[in-house]
């Protein structure tokens, strides 16, 4: 306190003698109303971010999921390029994952004649994080292979998340 006042004297008297100028009125008053809209400006930046929110809706989120999914559950051994398509509706460790095993789901379906028809039957968004969501799947899928015909039900736990704009599966678990 004793320092800040004799710095605050030594100031005085130096710009009394003319050794120091002081800052005029106007440079002063510039300086504080510059303080006063950056400060300002950044909390409005701050302020847009936080209330800009999610870019997909709650209903978005769980319409890509079941497309994602209804398109991963139906198998064609006349359609090659399904392989691709499901890769290009994901990204992340499902998408690592699936690009390992993607040659190999291919030959298995056209080695066994396979078709397979997924129809969803239910859908829930389980929860949110921004536009990262889990979304559960309830599917039957209707099975021909060779002579063999069936139904499968499945229960999923997805993860889609937006990648350049679109929505994609992020992650993939089958439920017991």
């Amino acid at each position: 306190m004793a320092r800040s006042a004799a710095r605050d004297e030594l100031a005085a008297a130096e710009c009394d003698a003319g050794e120091r100028q002081r800052l005029s009125i106007r440079i002063r008053t510039a300086l504080a109303v510059f303080a006063v809209l950056t400060v300002l400006g950044a909390a409005g930046a701050v302020w847009a971010a936080v209330e800009r929110g999610p870019a997909y809706s709650d209903r978005e989120l769980v319409d890509a999921a079941t497309a994602r999914v209804e398109l991963l559950l139906t198998a064609d051994a006349d359609d090659q390029r399904r392989a691709r398509e499901i890769l290009s509706g994901a990204t992340g460790e499902f998408h690592d994952e699936f690009a390992q095993s993607a040659d190999a789901y291919s030959a298995f379906v056209q080695t066994h004649g396979s078709r397979g028809e997924a129809h969803i039957d239910g859908n829930a968004l389980a929860a949110r994080d921004g536009d990262v969501a889990v979304v559960l799947i309830a599917a039957t899928v209707r099975v021909e292979s060779g002579d063999e015909h069936g139904r499968r039900q499945l229960r999923l736990r997805v993860v889609v998340q937006p990648e350049d704009g679109v929505l994609k599966l992020a992650g993939v678990t089958f439920l017991p």
